[in-house]
């Protein structure tokens, strides 16, 4: 049984920064940090429907994955976004939780990566991409 494709391409990323690993490692950190206060404040727009705000936040978070090489998460984000602008409840609800799964399986393999990756170890972490 095959593996599921990593949410984010960290040699991709690696060679964008110019082979700057602590560069990296500090995007990464700020991304997780500004990820998990987006998605509780995407969780408060959808408790009150407030669907200005959830767009607002899906479209950031469509651009800072695409940038961070993370296109799985753009694309559920960008689902999302598009869901905003349409009256139907249940796929707003539905894009959302796909959203917040994706951003959570994103979140765990950077977490790994962060801690299982060396500066000095380009073989990276036994994670492939």
């Amino acid at each position: 049984m095959q593996n599921p494709p990593l949410p984010i391409d960290f040699a991709a990323l690696i060679e964008l920064m110019g082979g700057n690993h602590d560069g990296v490692r500090s995007l990464l950190e700020l991304f997780v940090d500004e990820l998990s206060a987006d998605l509780n404040a995407s969780t408060i727009a959808i408790e009150a429907n407030d669907r200005a705000s959830l767009q607002q936040i899906a479209h950031r978070l469509k651009g800072t994955s695409a940038n961070l090489t993370a296109p799985m998460l753009s694309a559920v984000a960008s689902e999302l976004e598009q869901s905003c602008k349409e009256t139907d409840d249940a796929q707003l609800l539905a894009n959302h939780q796909k959203m917040i799964e994706q951003a959570t399986r994103l979140r765990e393999v950077i977490a790994y990566w962060l801690d299982s990756a060396s500066p000095t170890n380009e073989s990276e972490t036994g994670l492939s991409s």
